[in-house]
């Protein structure tokens, strides 16, 4: 362990854009590249999140159910052996055969649909109980999480439940360090931290239940509670998977992330500073444009 550590923390410096990295989309993988998938598998405070919502709603005993995005099944195996009826659809026909392989193998394959396709044009043939999706990135900049649940949830009860079902992005204004080529960075080592300055306000409130809109262009209030240079936003997001159970981000989803502002500021403690914020869910957070009024 003492060998591993060592090695560790001579290449923090090269891990610092690693996660990025691994959690770019990638053409050549038809999605993400296969450290991701791990890096997800392994995550038990993301997996138990969803792990406890299903406990909430009785492990979704008998009923009709819908996943969207599955990949390797990481969420669907803790509730599939409870379930009336699952609809899981899947995008990466890279992951087909293991899908299937599992279904057969674990005796699921019979109260199973596998749609391989895009989840933001499936038609569901009925209604279902739950609608599950953990299509989500840092603000849903990157992810396509609004789009497919504004899409799918008319595929849902009344009285149906939505996992997750509110984000709350969140932010506070810094100072970060980038190297040349760079724009913003997910945080996995706290010696990468930018030097916090403000508030932590609310950007905005994602309802998953009712939003349609997918262009975000707010003015949030800071207040400054240090003097010194600006010249980045701190990004959390908040995820409300039932009421109750939260899941405020960690290295393989949604991790608090920093990007640079539109030009670097210096503010005073004690002023009040406006950011605009102005970006579209699942296009890209390099598009993303933040900038102080």
């Amino acid at each position: 362990m003492e060998e591993f550590f060592s090695k560790l923390i001579d290449n923090y410096p090269q891990l610092k854009y690693a996660l990025l990295d691994a959690q770019t989309f990638s053409q050549e993988h038809y999605g993400f590249p296969e450290i991701y998938y791990k890096i997800m598998e392994t995550d038990k405070v993301r997996v138990g999140a969803y792990q406890q919502t299903f406990q909430k709603y009785n492990n979704l005993k008998d009923a009709v159910v819908c996943e969207a995005g599955v990949g390797r099944l990481a969420l669907t195996q803790h509730f599939l052996p409870y379930v009336k009826k699952a609809y899981l659809i899947e995008n990466n026909p890279n992951v087909i055969p293991y899908i299937k392989e599992q279904l057969q193998k674990n005796g699921w394959a019979h109260k199973v649909e596998l749609i391989h396709g895009d989840a933001l044009k499936v038609e569901l043939p009925e209604k279902v109980d739950y609608l599950i999706g953990e299509l989500m990135s840092i603000y849903c900049a990157n992810e396509y999480q609004v789009q497919i649940f504004r899409h799918l949830r008319q595929f849902l009860k009344p009285e149906g439940k939505l996992i997750p079902e509110k984000i709350l992005n969140i932010g506070q204004l810094c100072e970060a360090q980038y190297e040349d080529g760079h724009k913003h960075y997910p945080l996995m080592f706290t010696r990468h931290w930018p030097s916090l300055i403000t508030s932590q306000e609310v950007i905005n409130t994602i309802d998953l239940y009712k939003d349609t809109e997918v262009d975000i262009n707010v003015d949030v209030p800071f207040q400054t509670l240090l003097s010194g240079p600006i010249n980045s936003l701190f990004m959390y997001s908040w995820v409300q998977l039932a009421e109750g159970i939260n899941f405020t981000g960690t290295d393989s989803l949604m991790p608090p992330t920093v990007t640079k502002l539109e030009e670097a500021k210096g503010i005073k403690e004690g002023e009040t500073v406006t950011l605009n914020a102005q970006y579209t869910y699942g296009t890209s957070l390099d598009k993303a444009k933040f900038s102080i009024r």
